[in-house]
């Protein structure tokens, strides 16, 4: 310390003390060094009640020559005083005003605070008010061009064919025409096409005076069950006369429906002497296994009934997989030629020299002759046909073993024995190889997508053709020769009705029309009914993706007459369903891109008039390559009453939807107090028979759309999320679009597949809780589907999915597409734990024909949003949540209050506000805000 800090008095004291030699001389180092720590204690004390800021202090100076101390010093006390309680006064009234001011400012800062959420409040409401009137104006726009189309709509609405009488004014007697007339008979020439009307449907009488035995019996019986069968031949289009006795030809004649010419008859020639070239038989068209005179384009050739199909009580035995390709035998023949045949002709040389050169290159098993033993077991032997020389069960088990087999046609227009051997060759998977020109039943079916038809002058070749002939077309014509088989050959009763359908397809008469699956009300028979109540503000989405239009069906029945001829070969060839008229269909040809501009506008909603754009524009028409549609939302639950009503809520105001049609799937009524929300849309409710999943795929007659939303009840999608998902579906209406995926693994150490629901690269199903198909599928689900893969699933109470999958797959030869959502779908893998489950669904069409794909289309920039998961979402939640803004306003006040109050409640106060608000303000806000983050991401 400086000396020259102490007063003159002391300091001199003190000096006189230090240079004193006495007092250092008598004191011992520890006494030198306690008196020199009790001075400092001293000197402290002394210092610190010296400077102390004190009010009462009189020193108030810093050093001696300090002009104020020096005016202090020379005031009177008195003075002093009243000069220093005025000072205070002051200061009081001043720290009233401060806090008064305070005061103001923190509730000015409430009131501020409160002004910005009710704005923010206001601008939430003011854009979702803006954006329901924005689809709402859309909605009108798009409802007063739909009334504008109905009223210039050009053609007319077509309706499922009807069963109309026949006018009999016109079926009167005529002649009999002569034998070389009749020979010459072709459907224009012989046929009464007026007992046939277009409109009407196809009627058949079969007359029943005749009895058959065996296989021709079968048959008979057969076509009388037949759904275009009547029992009065007077409304018949057609009149089905089986001819089972050698007299029977004589006795048509006399039949009443004959009318004197035989006109639009049938003769079903069964006789043991098929020959009915010398009959009478006028106008009327023959159908047999053997012919003496075959009139192209009027008679129809069948395969021998009494021996396709065996009167075995026992099951017929599975029928072998399609994979692998090449089998154990490459080339399988059998048999003894016929008796006619020149041995030493050109062509049994070569196929001799066939036998010899291949033998030992590649495993053929073909033998030219039949022992004594094998002849008794015989099939047919005559003069004109190759003896078959194994029995049935013989022969498929050769034809299992083998890739292809050979059949010789001899040089006649029907072969009853070679037919068999290619009916054979398509049921047990050998592609069969026709050497001839031969002629096939059923004329509507394409045979060359199953044979391979080659002339006898070519059987030298025959070894490079089937040598050169790769995996995928080998598997494409086995499979489509065992389509052929289940659908037309496989039983009397599909027999029956394919040779109907060929007559019916003649006269361009349209099939019978599916039915549909009856609506049964959950509340038919109760007294009480749900409660519907209005949709609470806050679950209802005003995003604009799209127009909210009222229910628009969609058109039934409008290519009756395309089915017999545009589509006659698809129809017969590649989806094998000629013989039903669904009222919907996802197979339709595409038109040209500038037609929908050009004369055919009706219905179309082109993006921005035909211009294009996004956004706005993109989120007003629907646009795409087919006219406007819309979908219905079908759900399946099961005593969920709550769960459902949320998600019922969440398809309030979904653009595009025509109907909801919830399928309630317990045997027990609902509760008391069902409510259930009241949406734009009728909402119906159909009670199952019993609890199935089989129920999600019911071709109801109240989904009137061609497009099925299906969803599981608890099943969370976005307004945009859906809207994009059934934009995916109008490109691809043959496919199942949809969101959560699965995958068919090939298990290499059992040799089995496994159902797989890890995250993987690859896909190859779409989950039916949440996807859109057509409902066309659903017909083929119920109606055609094995009953043995519906009852599988009743069994596992599961696997709905597969089949479904396993279904589109077989029928299109492509995979599901996935729409990536936001919302997570638990990956729940309920068919690990039983791996035969994932192996059940491959026998009913003979392969696995799930196809993998990579393709996923992410819902982006749908209704002019960027939906890119993560940010979006947590933009969307700080959009919409209020309460976060005032959260993070709330810890700004607090900031603004700690400054305000450092400069009015001194540096100690100061930092408490300062430091302790804005720290708890910020740990509130800060864990809030990402843990919103983390949940949106995750």
């Amino acid at each position: 310390m400086d000396a020259g800090l102490l007063p003159p008095t002391i300091r001199q004291r003190v000096m006189k003390i230090i240079k004193s030699d006495r007092l250092t001389m008598h004191l011992t180092r520890g006494e030198k060094i306690m008196g020199g720590l009790l001075l400092v204690v001293l000197l402290t004390v002394f210092l610190v009640y010296y400077y102390a800021p004190s009010e009462s202090s009189p020193h108030r100076t810093s050093t001696p020559s300090d002009p104020v101390e020096d005016a202090l010093s020379r005031t009177d006390c008195l003075n002093a005083l009243e000069h220093n309680h005025e000072l205070l006064t002051i200061k009081k009234s001043v720290l009233k005003q401060l806090a008064t001011l305070e005061c103001k400012v923190a509730a000015a800062s409430r009131n501020a605070t409160e002004l910005v959420m009710k704005a923010e409040e206001w601008a939430v409401r003011i854009n979702k008010l803006t954006a329901k009137a924005e689809f709402l104006r859309s909605s009108i726009i798009h409802l007063e061009l739909a009334q504008t189309e109905l009223k210039t709509k050009q053609s007319p609405k077509v309706l499922k064919p009807l069963r109309l009488e026949v006018d009999e004014s016109g079926w009167v007697e005529l002649p009999v025409p002569s034998k070389e007339q009749s020979e010459v008979c072709t459907m224009e020439r012989c046929f009464d096409y007026s007992r046939c009307p277009l409109n009407s449907e196809f009627k058949v009488y079969v007359d029943s005076t005749v009895r058959c035995r065996d296989g021709a019996a079968v048959l008979v019986e057969a076509l009388k069950a037949s759904r275009y069968a009547v029992e009065d031949f007077r409304q018949a289009c057609m009149n089905i006369v089986p001819v089972c006795h050698k007299g029977d030809v004589e006795n048509l004649s006399s039949l009443e429906h004959w009318k004197g010419d035989g006109r639009n008859h049938v003769i079903l020639n069964a006789a043991s002497d098929r020959n009915t070239s010398n009959a009478v038989l006028g106008r009327a068209l023959v159908v047999s296994d053997t012919f003496g005179v075959f009139r192209h384009a009027f008679d129809m050739v069948i395969p021998d009934v009494a021996n396709l199909w065996p009167t075995s009580s026992g099951k017929d035995k599975m029928l072998p997989m399609l994979a692998p390709a090449r089998r154990k035998l490459l080339l399988y023949f059998e048999g003894r030629p016929p008796k006619n045949t020149y041995k030493e002709g050109p062509f049994f040389k070569a196929l001799q020299a066939l036998i010899s050169e291949t033998s030992d290159i590649s495993p053929m098993d073909i033998t030219l002759s039949c022992t004594q033993n094998n002849l008794e077991n015989s099939y047919s032997c005559d003069s004109y046909s190759w003896c078959l020389c194994s029995s049935s069960d013989g022969l498929a088990q050769k034809l299992e073993m083998s890739t292809y087999a050979l059949i010789i046609w001899n040089d006649n227009v029907t072969d009853v024995t070679a037919l068999y051997r290619v009916l054979m060759g398509l049921k047990y998977g050998a592609v069969p190889v026709v050497l001839g020109a031969p002629t096939f039943p059923l004329e509507f079916v394409d045979w060359s997508r199953m044979t391979i038809q080659l002339p006898k002058a070519r059987i030298s070749e025959v070894y490079g053709v089937i040598r050169a002939i790769r995996d995928e077309d080998l598997l494409q014509y086995r499979r489509q020769g065992r389509g052929v088989w289940e659908t037309y050959f496989a039983s009397p009763e599909v027999f029956g009705d394919a040779l109907l359908d060929t007559l019916r397809t003649r006269l361009n008469i349209p099939a019978m029309a599916v039915a549909s699956a009856p609506f049964v009300s959950l509340f038919a028979g109760m007294e009480d009914e749900v409660v519907w109540h209005d949709v609470p503000k806050s679950e209802v989405e005003f995003e604009n993706v799209g127009p909210v239009e009222g229910p628009y069906p969609s058109d039934t029945f409008q290519r009756n007459f395309s089915t017999t001829t545009l589509d006659r070969y698809s129809e017969w060839n590649v989806q094998m369903e000629a013989g039903a008229l669904y009222p919907v269909s996802p197979f339709l040809p595409d038109m040209p891109s500038d037609a929908k501009f050009r004369g055919s506008e009706f219905g179309f909603r082109p993006i921005g008039g035909g211009a294009g754009g996004s956004g706005k524009e993109f989120s007003e028409a629907l646009g795409g390559n087919y006219p406007r549609e819309q979908f219905t939302a079908v759900i399946l639950t099961y005593e969920r009453e709550a769960v459902l009503s949320k998600s019922l809520a969440r398809l309030n105001n979904l653009p595009y939807l025509n109907k909801v049609v919830v399928i309630w799937n317990s045997p027990e009524k609902p509760s008391e107090l069902l409510t259930l929300p009241k949406l734009h849309v009728p909402t119906v409710i159909h009670k199952a028979e019993r609890n199935s999943l089989n129920n999600r795929f019911l071709p109801l007659d109240v989904i009137e759309t061609e497009a099925v939303l299906s969803l599981d009840d608890d099943v969370f999608l976005r307004h945009d999320e859906i809207v994009f998902g059934f934009r995916v579906w109008r490109e691809n209406r043959e496919r199942i679009v949809g969101f959560p995926t699965r995958y068919n693994a090939w298990d290499s150490e059992h040799r089995s597949w496994l159902y797989n629901s890890n995250h993987t690269c690859e896909y190859s199903m779409i989950l039916t809780g949440a996807s859109f198909f057509h409902k066309y599928y659903t017909y083929i689900y119920t109606n055609k589907m094995q009953p043995s893969i519906r009852a599988k699933v009743d069994e596992f109470m599961n696997c709905e999915d597969i089949a479904m999958n396993f279904l589109v797959a077989h029928l299109t030869k492509k995979p599901p597409i996935k729409v990536i959502p936001t919302t997570y779908f638990p990956h729940e893998n309920t068919v690990e734990k039983n791996p035969d489950k994932g192996n059940t669904f491959i026998d009913f069409p003979g392969y696995v024909k799930v196809d993998v794909s990579v393709r996923r289309l992410p819902s982006e920039f749908v209704g002019g949003r960027v939906a890119f998961h993560g940010a979006a979402s947590v933009y969307a939640v700080f959009r919409e949540s209020v309460w976060i803004y005032a959260l993070a306003q709330f810890a700004v006040s607090c900031r603004l209050c700690a400054f305000q109050n450092s400069y009015t409640h001194g540096q100690a106060k100061m930092l408490q506000t300062d430091l302790i608000m804005p720290l708890i303000s910020w740990c509130l806000c800060y864990p809030i805000f990402f843990w919103l983050l983390s949940y949106v991401l995750t």
